[in-house]
Formats: C-alpha cells, structure tokens, sequence
C-alpha cells in the first residue's frame, strides 16, 4: 500500500512496484498528485487520510491487507505550510496516526514513512542521525510528530517493523510542487522574460534524485533493519543554487541577465542543508548513482514535451 502515490515520489515508486510484480494498492487525495502518474495496474482509492472517516480508511486496508507500506502522504511545500498549519497537522500527522492503527492486527510485517531533512536544527553543517531534531517551521514539526507516531506503532504492534527515511531535496521528472527547480525551468522557458529573477541564490542544498529516492525506499522496504530504524537520503554533497541556475542556463544555451532580488528572499530559507548518508550507506548498502548535473538536463525536455502535449490538447479542443 502506498499512500501519497499519485504524487511526485509515489508515482515512481509505484512504477517500480509493480515492475517487481506486487500488487499496489495507492492512496492519494490528489490534491498534489496526478491521476495520470498512476499505472493502471494498482488499485486506486481517492481518499483524503488527513479528514476522511476513520472507518472508511480501515475497511480499505483492512480488505487490501498489505504486506508492505510505504506512507508518503503529505503536504510538504514549505510557503504553503507556514499559510495553512492545520491543513499540515491533519495531512502529515492525523493520517499516520490512521494509517498505523489501522495496521493493529493485520499481518502487515513493515512500514517505510518520509519524513524530511527539516526536522534538523537550522545550522550550517552536514546532518547525521544522531543529530537531535529542532524543526523550526510546522512542515518539519510534523513531520518529527509523523516519526515518533510510527515509533510508536513498531513498539506496540508485535508485527510491525519501521523505517522513516528523511528526504533531502528531492527533484526529478513529473515533478508536482513548484519547488526551485521547477520555478527556475519555468523561468527559462518563458521567452517573453528580458532576465531571469530570483530569490536568494547563495544557498546550498542536498539534491537527490527521485530514481535514486525510489531506489532508497525500495532498499528500505525488502532489507532486513531490524524492529525501527531512521536513515538520511540525499546525496552528502552540499550543490548550491547559483550552480543549479547555471548548469540548466548552459544546457538551455541562455544568456540572460540573472537578478537576485532581495525582494524575493524568505525568512525561512535555511543558508544550507546537507545529508550525512554514511549510515544508509553502510547499513541499507544504498547510494545514491546520478549526479546533480546528470540529472538536471533531462528536465528541460521534459518541460518541452508537457508544454507540447498541453498545446496539442487545447487544439483538439478548439477544433
């Protein structure tokens, strides 16, 4: 069962899923995710697990009874977070909270939940695990609450055994929140533009690809890791933003001017965040295999084709 999985991270999974033939029951109240990113070969509920009756979210996995979840439902845009705290509480914590007691009793024998790499304190250093949370916005305080929910079910439920794996920034194709690389493609492919205008752009962040994510998850769900485990996901090496511009304005072969508007800088914005991996490197024998710069060009075909395939549909329309 995977919920969340119409979204960005799910849907890829769940592509791999049934590439490894299970059968995949996916969740999602669409609200970021897409219909079109799940295969019609899983079993499709829409259902929102942050509002939806309790026992309409038992019956469903009480009648799928899964082997394996994998909980990625969540709202996790940060600005949206700050403007809507207890639409964030409802979506990141209630539904674990749901999800996990309906998983009392079941055979269900592994949990696999996201949480993120906000969850650490606001400093400028790589993070390990062992560094103690202080989430400084609702979106991480959520999910710190979301992480001791599922301890907490790995320690009452005899079966169940869990692993909370705290992303990084993730990116990749079929991408449904408009974090920075995003913005910044949208940004180079708006030809009427005379420049590219930005926020702050002197800070470092962890880039993780979604395959290699996917990869991560998969690791997490079918190695052995004993009753309740916590592993970062990302890549240890800190990417600047600036560097992120540059690569996709060189790939685009563009010239323009870049302005970093002070206007458009966030009280939030933290100057770093970095992974330290060695401990899923060693323990999951997971790394990750595509590099920033590998990964980035392919998106700006990608955003081609969207726009592409979204001009055919509106022709057929007018036609």
């Amino acid at each position: 069962m995977v919920t969340g999985g119409a979204g960005f991270v799910g849907g890829h999974l769940v592509d791999r899923l049934l590439g490894l033939e299970h059968q995949v029951l996916v969740m999602d109240n669409l609200f970021a995710g897409r219909r079109e990113h799940v295969p019609r070969q899983a079993y499709f509920e829409e259902i929102d697990l942050g509002s939806a009756d309790e026992s309409r979210i038992f019956a469903l996995v009480r009648e799928f009874c899964p082997d394996y979840v994998v909980h990625l439902a969540a709202i996790h845009h940060i600005p949206y977070c700050l403007a809507h705290p207890g639409e964030v509480f409802a979506s990141n914590v209630r539904s674990t909270d749901v999800v996990v007691r309906a998983l009392e009793g079941l055979p269900t024998r592994k949990v696999v939940a996201t949480s993120t790499g906000d969850v650490y304190p606001v400093t400028d250093a790589e993070h390990p695990e062992t560094e103690r949370p202080a989430p400084s916005n609702a979106y991480g305080l959520s999910k710190l609450l979301m992480e001791e929910i599922v301890a907490c079910a790995c320690r009452v439920n005899a079966n169940l055994s869990g692993i909370i794996l705290r992303l990084f920034n993730v990116y990749g194709t079929r991408e449904t929140n408009s974090h920075v690389i995003p913005r910044i493609i949208e940004l180079l492919h708006n030809r009427d533009l005379t420049e590219i205008r930005m926020g702050y752009l002197g800070g470092t962040r962890d880039f993780v690809h979604v395959f290699d994510v996917v990869s991560a998850i998969c690791a997490a769900l079918f190695r052995s890791s004993g009753k309740f485990d916590t592993f970062n996901v990302g890549t240890g090496i800190p990417t600047p933003i600036r560097v992120v511009l540059d690569c996709l304005m060189q790939a685009a072969d563009d010239h323009r001017p870049v302005i970093e508007d002070e206007a458009r800088f966030r009280s939030f914005d933290r100057k770093s965040l970095t992974a330290n991996i060695a401990k899923i490197r060693g323990e999951l024998g997971w790394q990750p295999a595509i590099s920033v710069q590998e990964g980035l060009v392919p998106l700006l075909h990608e955003h081609d084709v969207a726009v592409s395939a979204a001009a055919a549909a509106a022709l057929r329309r007018d036609v």
